[in-house]
């Protein structure tokens, strides 16, 4: 038997509606602060499937309710009254199920499906979006005149940072190296990556709408941070799945001379193998942009990847000189450094 909601094996009902535990789990996360997720950017027409469920959360919700999950349930397993029952079929009592995959015209393999699923759960799993929505949950508790100051950017950039190492610490592609290539990698991309995560975090739950975010920028690094973070603010509409793809691509990047450093370059071992492995990746992208939109908007989708990649190098050359920054990358680079060894 399988879910209504994603085709994962289910064998029991949760909520009303016979489901497997992951979509369990969603539904009693997000069902009562449904107005808290970050709204569908696609008319709330998202496809959900086992294999892109995680792609939007608005719509993967809607689905539940649509399939007949019921709020109170929740309310009524909290109280101490079972809400997971075995499923009990028979002629009279047939569960409707849906054919989720029917129209599904994709030119991705299932391999490639997983590739991606694997990287957002690890994303999901270790910070993400959820970091966001903690976040601006917090602020916006607070009164208006103590909201999104400097010190609270500086521990959500801290929190954003340590959720990033695990794309490096998780991913097998990126274990499949060298030691010596993980760590020369690892040294020369992380502060990019971090840059892209953190503001595409901040962009999706609502930050960058706010005048006193970029305020608060220009006290905590400097004004041409700020001019650089307004353009990248008009750059970042796009979803989740293609966040996790640039940061996997950008994991293997081998270019390092972006930014003037003191400590001498060394040398990838096995550059074919880093850059095959990238190319995977940007296959993917291509591929997951084309099952998303038609050829025409794909082509303009990645030429605005690739200014929103130049911008955040612009952020991370504006921001080398800031303390506080620089701190916080290098211990979690240093931290990772460690781990990424220990598990050769």
């Amino acid at each position: 038997m399988t879910a209504h909601h994603s085709k994962s094996p289910a064998l029991y009902s949760h909520f009303d509606v016979i489901s497997c535990n992951p979509c369990k789990a969603f539904f009693r996360r997000n069902a009562e602060n449904a107005k808290e997720l970050t709204k569908c950017n696609y008319d709330e027409k998202c496809e959900i499937n086992v294999l892109n469920r995680r792609v939007c959360s608005y719509c993967r919700l809607m689905k539940c309710f649509a399939c007949g999950m019921k709020v109170e349930r929740i309310r009524c397993s909290r109280s101490g009254t079972t809400s997971m029952i075995v499923a009990k079929f028979h002629k009279y009592q047939q569960l409707p199920t849906l054919n989720l995959l029917q129209s599904d015209q994709s030119t991705l393999t299932i391999e490639q499906w997983n590739l991606i699923s694997n990287l957002l759960h690890c994303y999901d799993e270790y910070g993400g979006l959820s970091i966001g929505e903690h976040f601006i949950r917090e602020q916006n508790a607070l009164p208006i005149k103590l909201r999104l100051k400097s010190t609270s950017l500086i521990e959500f950039t801290g929190m954003a940072l340590d959720g990033l190492r695990f794309l490096y610490e998780k991913n097998q592609d990126f274990l499949s190296l060298s030691t010596n290539d993980r760590l020369i990698l690892l040294q020369n991309t992380f502060k990019h990556m971090g840059c892209l995560t953190t503001n595409f975090i901040l962009y999706k739950v609502g930050v960058m709408d706010y005048p006193m975010y970029y305020d608060a920028i220009g006290k905590i690094a400097n004004p041409s941070a700020v001019v650089a973070a307004r353009r990248l603010a008009t750059q970042l509409d796009f979803d989740v799945i293609i966040m996790t793809l640039i940061l996997a691509i950008l994991s293997f990047s081998t270019i390092n001379h972006t930014v003037y450093s003191k400590a001498s370059s060394l040398n990838i071992s096995n550059i074919k193998q880093v850059l095959y492995i990238q190319d995977v990746y940007i296959e993917l992208l291509w591929r997951y942009l084309l099952y998303r939109y038609n050829f025409e908007q794909a082509i303009k989708f990645i030429n605005n990847l690739i200014r929103c990649i130049f911008t955040a190098n612009d952020i991370v050359f504006n921001t080398e000189e800031v303390q506080w920054y620089t701190d916080q990358t290098d211990s979690l680079v240093q931290q990772t450094k460690k781990i990424l060894t220990l598990n050769d």
